[in-house]
């Protein structure tokens, strides 16, 4: 991509440098001197020489971003771009790479940066941010710049290119034992029979013996009543499901919290927590799924995997808690078995859940994490 706009600034290297040069000149007027004259002329050529050669090797530089995949709030997000030199002797030294116009919350943790790029190459540098909030956000404008030889004055090219990134809710690491405790222990329904055949360990049927089959596998019983070989077939292994409700069916403003608490940073502890769950059930191997009450957004389906995973985070990501909400929205009865896990911004609300959901609000999420003195994964 072609740079849009071209400028040349002094930094304070330059502009120190012109005083300078400037009380050089003066001197030299005032008092005509060989020593003074040929010092003059050395800084002033040092200036020339330092805008033709960094304007020389910016001339045919050309540059992209890399859109990045994914960013999740509290981890790095790291920013590839390109650079192409399209000269054919003129080579670029000390190039800076940097992003204008971030929005507030995108802190740039590390400026990417390159030695040289030759004629006729094409080079990567990596910028690293940290996002400290989840959302569509976009990085409209880059710039490549630098102040080689002699650092007095800074040549930019600016790229207008606006690019979306869409950064993920953080992911809290959770107690292993919580999913354990509700969607394994039989009081929720998570675990179900299979109607496949599998290598699980529940019975399903009997079938007649073929050749190959494991000995263990025989129904002997069944060979002492008919003297016919008769195999016994198990159900295919069927993970725990869960689906997880996220309550924003109230307003920021109309939510009960007690007098100087924010509304608005329980909604995203909410979303944290049900992002978090997620991962959980995600890293346990239960199926997952996700509706989200009082926006307009589909449910997602009971499914795992990591295409899954991205799909249910994504969807978190891009919730917007200013669009209007829907107080009448219910949960709605369906066939599913699975453990059904509310997560409330300020208080439980038993009247959207049924009578084997269990309910979490956002202020339990310190108290369900795990201590940071343990660590885990997300």
């Amino acid at each position: 991509m072609q740079a849009t706009r071209r400028r040349t600034n002094f930094g304070t290297a330059g502009l120190l440098y012109c005083l300078t040069v400037v009380v050089v000149a003066l001197a030299s007027v005032n008092r005509p001197n060989n020593l003074l004259v040929w010092i003059f002329s050395a800084m002033l050529i040092a200036l020339l020489v330092s805008g033709v050669v960094s304007g020389m090797m910016l001339l045919r530089l050309r540059a992209h971003r890399i859109e990045p995949r994914r960013a999740r709030v509290g981890e790095v997000l790291v920013v590839r771009y390109e650079i192409r030199n399209l000269s054919r002797f003129v080579p670029a030294f000390d190039l800076h790479i940097e992003e204008r116009k971030l929005p507030p919350s995108i802190v740039n943790a590390g400026e990417a940066w390159m030695l040289h790029c030759g004629p006729g190459d094409t080079v990567h540098a990596e910028g690293v941010f940290r996002a400290s909030k989840r959302g569509l956000f976009r990085f409209p404008t880059f710039e490549v710049w630098s102040s080689f030889p002699f650092g007095l004055l800074r040549k930019r090219l600016i790229f207008e290119r606006a690019s979306e990134v869409l950064v993920e809710p953080e992911i809290i690491p959770l107690q292993p034992s919580l999913l354990s405790r509700l969607a394994r222990g039989g009081l929720m329904g998570g675990v179900r029979a299979s109607v496949e055949v599998g290598g699980g360990e529940d019975f399903f049927g009997v079938r007649e013996y073929r050749a190959g089959d494991s000995i263990r596998s025989i129904a002997w019983k069944r060979l002492a009543g008919t003297d016919q070989l008769a195999t016994i077939e198990r159900s295919r292994a069927v993970p725990p499901r869960v689906r997880i409700v996220l309550d924003l069916r109230r307003a920021t403003s109309d939510l009960r919290v007690a007098e100087g608490v924010d509304p608005r940073a329980l909604e995203e502890d909410a979303i944290t927590l049900a992002a978090s769950l997620m991962a959980l059930a995600d890293r346990q191997g239960d199926e997952f799924g996700l509706t989200i009450l009082g926006l307009d957004v589909a449910a997602i389906p009971l499914r795992r995997g990591h295409f899954h995973r991205a799909k249910v985070l994504a969807a978190l990501a891009a919730l917007d808690l200013d669009q209007p909400r829907d107080a009448s929205a219910t949960l709605r009865e369906s066939a599913e078995r699975a453990t059904v896990l509310f997560v409330h911004p300020d208080r439980a609300d038993t009247s959207i859940s049924p009578a084997v959901g269990w309910n979490f609000t956002a202020a339990q999420l310190s108290s369900l994490r795990i201590p940071l003195a343990l660590g885990g994964e997300t």
